[in-house]
């Protein structure tokens, strides 16, 4: 009986079948463009307010390097590390860090700290320039260079550019960090400890990571990462330095995979651009801009693993540098699921470090 009433309304049924999977297929669409529509006009008048009028708050700036293609690595870092600037707040008018961030609940806003992914985009075609400003308008984070033609050898006159736009912007500003697009950083943990011993970095709690010169009484600025002195100066290949002149090693220099300056060597780039020298390594450009400088503390940190290898992985590191998606992906559910305690799933060292020694010549400064 039922095969017969089958057979005899098959049409019907098929035909109420096709139009009830039609009708949610219209309604989910109608959905999704309400969805899409809602996010875009957020997303505007994000760009529009925040990236423009909130500048003035920004006293952490977090500038990564980046190449104009390279949204997939932003998108890991938008994801991973760049959350974690929430774990710095603000009570009775001190900058704190506390652990603030889960799977599930949102993080509690802050404008004071802020991550800007420096790209170039002159001579990019449309369709390119198209999805730079797209992911721009959804992310509210690039600092667009829209003069300035991106690529390796021009480096070092992107990291002027950006200096000289963030001197300009951001009249708040104590610090920046510097880091490439293949770092993952502790900004909560940079930030928390700018606070606390910022410029002298003198504290107990970092003394078994840090070397310095010597102690003054005050100082005009800070330099912090993990230096290098003894570095021999590359005559071929991708780093090499056809207009260096001054020694036979580079000049003592924190390596560019992360480091932090001050305010007033960024002021100091800023207003002396046309005047310096550019090589095609952006972070042995900064060590020879602030060679000269008087009373600059120049602090070496055994917490920065920067170097064109990474050492490993220890769970006080400040920045690894090298990291693929998948390393940054692991380190930050690490880092989640032990509330902030723990960087690395597995603790490996797999070079060793070194103490800069400041009271010796630099080519004897990194045993």
């Amino acid at each position: 009986m039922f095969a017969l009433l089958l057979r005899r309304y098959k049409g019907m049924i098929l035909a109420s079948i096709l139009f009830f999977y039609l009708g949610c297929g219209i309604t989910l669409s109608f959905i999704r463009i309400d969805c899409v529509s809602s996010l875009s006009t957020t997303n505007n008048r994000k760009s529009k307010d925040d990236f423009n009028t909130n500048l003035e708050r920004v006293e952490y700036a977090v500038l990564i390097v980046s190449s104009p293609m390279n949204e997939a690595k932003r998108d890991c870092i938008r994801a991973t590390w760049a959350n974690f600037v929430h774990n710095i707040i603000i009570e009775n008018g001190e900058h704190l860090y506390k652990w603030n961030h889960t799977w599930t609940e949102n993080s509690v806003p802050q404008d004071f700290i802020k991550c800007f992914f420096v790209v170039g985009v002159q001579g990019l075609d449309s369709v390119k320039l198209k999805k730079i400003q797209s992911e721009h308008t959804r992310s509210n984070d690039l600092l667009i260079l829209s003069d300035f033609e991106d690529s390796y050898k021009n480096l070092a006159s992107k990291l002027i550019h950006s200096l000289e736009w963030m001197s300009k912007n951001l009249k708040q500003l104590k610090y920046i960090i510097k880091c490439d697009d293949d770092s993952f950083v502790r900004v909560d943990l940079i930030v928390r400890d700018l606070e606390a011993f910022a410029p002298e970095m003198n504290g107990p709690t970092i003394s078994q990571y840090v070397t310095y010169k010597k102690t003054l009484p005050s100082y005009k600025g800070l330099y912090w990462g993990y230096f290098d002195g003894r570095a021999r100066v590359f005559l071929n290949g991708k780093w090499q330095e056809k207009d260096w002149f001054l020694c036979d090693t580079y000049l003592p220099y924190a390596l560019g995979g992360g480091y932090v300056i001050s305010r007033s060597i960024v002021d100091y780039i800023a207003k002396n651009s046309e005047f310096l020298s550019q090589y095609n390594s952006e972070d042995v450009s900064m060590g020879v801009w602030t060679a000269a400088l008087d009373g600059i503390n120049r602090v070496h940190d055994t917490r920065f693993d920067t170097e064109w290898k990474s050492r490993g992985c220890d769970n006080n590191m400040l920045v690894r540098h090298k990291q693929t998606l998948s390393d940054m992906f692991q380190m930050y559910r690490t880092l989640v699921n032990s509330q902030g305690t723990k960087l690395c799933k597995t603790e490996a060292a797999l070079r060793k470090y070194y103490q800069y020694n400041w009271n010796s010549l630099p080519s004897v400064c990194c045993k």
